[in-house]
């Protein structure tokens, strides 16, 4: 007779031994399989809360009372109250910029700039009705420029804008302070610019108090007035593209964060132009601050801000698991007292719960496997010791060692097998209510008490990426059912505890020649 035949005959003989032996791995399967459908659910809930953290990170300076001890400046409310220690370097953040978790950086500096000739655009919402105008007719209009290290312009990367005419920016025309600009497609049309076209911009910083003497109230009266600048260079650009602006995806840009930035009216330059333009100007103005801390002594520290401004620095990294250890490669790079910030603190609560409920179902795993383990092994001890004498008999005839190893394995796993598929949806059962309970329990019990932090990253670095989950989503995201990972994993563990369990004891006996197995 084949093993298959004497293992199938060996089962029906013994019915109650049969019996316990199912009962045994069906018990021992469910909480395997409760622990496995817990972990993978989990872990397939932390993959898309995850993913809904934006990869985005951002330079801070956020210890300001800390900076001005550690740099023994005296007294803190004697320094000016929006004063920074030396912000990044652009040497900085391109080093920062070339750590493999970043797929794309840039820093963002804004500057003021005017013009006697140049017309503001304006439209609807929906992008239609295209306006030209002048806030401060006949006088100077301002602008808000944009310096960017970015040539691909990061904007044009999320989808924000999209360039109609021209190019971006050469690398080398960045690192040059080339003067070049991008404009939008309605600015453009209002001031009848294209590309090739050159633009003159008035970079100036001006006396107020003078303006003040002289009765001006109105500022933009006085400013391309010689008499009333501390600083003034005319900058000449060359337009090398012009963008159009996506409406939809601006419309879906979240608000609070620049929800309503003026995207017609943007000029990008490179960031080397506006570093160089706004150094010149800081140092004219340093005159003119001292003048004023002694016109007004009390009020010292409003005038201190000789400083230049920090750009906004934002990183875009490939995944947004590497966030943490991003801030600390980054943090090892940058000037003192400069962080690295991003939105995953908003998520905190979420991912502490899920380690919770993680490490639980880690820790009841390998308790049930190392149970499972011994409790096989002995049961199966002890039933093959039952079996000596039907072991000799087979080996003492002839039968070879593996053929009744064969034999044996076949008989187990036949009856785990079984065992095996009632414990697999038994156990998910059970782990789909017991695990969801604790889980919303848990998530509730992390909640924070105060809003979650925002960063000052321009909205559109952001786009529609939400800050938030609401707690019935992240419940609607945990999801235990039966899955292809699920069962392949409980399937592969369960065979493989089964195996170990019954090599050893089989061994144990197969290896002793008949006579002892016998006598």
């Amino acid at each position: 007779m084949n093993p298959f035949k004497r293992a199938i005959t060996n089962i029906k003989r013994q019915p109650v031994k049969t019996g316990v032996f199912l009962a045994l791995i069906f018990i021992l399967g469910t909480v395997l399989s409760a622990a496995i459908s817990v972990r993978m659910a989990i872990l397939a809930t932390e993959e898309i809360v995850m993913m809904r953290i934006p990869a985005v990170a951002e330079v801070q300076f956020l210890d300001r009372e800390g900076a001005i001890e550690a740099l023994d400046m005296g007294p803190s409310h004697l320094v000016s109250w929006d004063w920074r220690p030396d912000p990044p370097t652009i040497q900085d953040i391109s080093t920062v910029g070339s750590l493999p978790y970043v797929r794309d950086y840039d820093a963002l500096q804004r500057f003021g700039i005017l013009s006697p000739d140049l017309l503001k655009a304006a439209s609807q919402q929906d992008g239609s009705d295209l306006q030209c105008f002048s806030h401060s007719d006949p006088y100077p209009e301002s602008f808000m420029m944009r310096g960017v290290s970015n040539p691909a312009i990061t904007e044009f990367e999320f989808g924000i804008l999209s360039l109609v005419n021209g190019r971006t920016f050469y690398p080398e025309e960045v690192e040059n302070e080339a003067m070049v600009a991008i404009i939008s497609q309605s600015f453009a049309t209002c001031n009848n610019l294209y590309v090739g076209a050159t633009m003159q911009l008035h970079s100036a910083e001006h006396d107020h108090i003078a303006m003040t003497n002289e009765g001006i109230t109105y500022f933009p009266r006085g400013w391309l007035d010689e008499r009333f600048m501390i600083y003034h260079e005319i900058l000449e650009f060359e337009i090398v593209g012009i963008f159009a602006i996506n409406q939809d995806q601006v419309n879906r840009m979240t608000a609070g964060l620049e929800f309503h930035a003026d995207f017609h009216n943007r000029i990008y330059v490179p960031i080397t132009v506006a570093d160089t333009d706004m150094r010149a100007r800081m140092e004219a103005s340093q005159e003119y601050h001292d003048r004023r801390r002694e016109l007004w002594p009390d009020n010292n520290s409003m005038w201190g801000q000789t400083e230049l401004p920090p750009p906004i620095i934002t990183f875009l990294l490939y995944r947004p698991r590497d966030l943490g250890v991003f801030a600390e490669a980054a943090e090892a790079l940058l000037p003192d007292f400069w962080e690295i910030v991003d939105l995953s603190d908003s998520f905190e609560h979420i991912i502490s719960s899920m380690d919770t409920i993680l490490e639980m179902a880690d820790l009841t795993l390998l308790l049930a496997v190392g149970a499972t383990m011994i409790t096989l092994t002995l049961t199966i001890s002890l039933f093959l010791r039952d079996r000596r004498q039907e072991i000799g008999i087979y080996m003492a005839l002839g039968e070879r060692k593996s053929s009744v190893l064969i034999q044996f394995l076949i008989e187990i796993f036949l009856v785990a097998t079984v065992g095996i598929i009632l414990a697999l949806f038994t156990g998910n059962l059970l782990s789909g209510n017991i695990s969801r309970s604790l889980f919303e329990q848990t998530l509730l019990e992390q909640m924070p008490a105060h809003s979650p932090f925002h960063l000052v990253i321009p909205g559109e670095i952001l786009g529609s990426v939400p800050t938030e989950i609401p707690l019935e989503e992240i419940l609607e995201i945990y999801d235990t059912s039966l899955n292809a990972g699920i069962i392949t994993l409980f399937v592969g563990v369960s065979f493989v505890v089964t195996l170990v369990s019954t090599i050893a004891p089989i061994m144990q006996i197969v290896k002793l020649e008949p006579k002892k197995i016998l006598y």
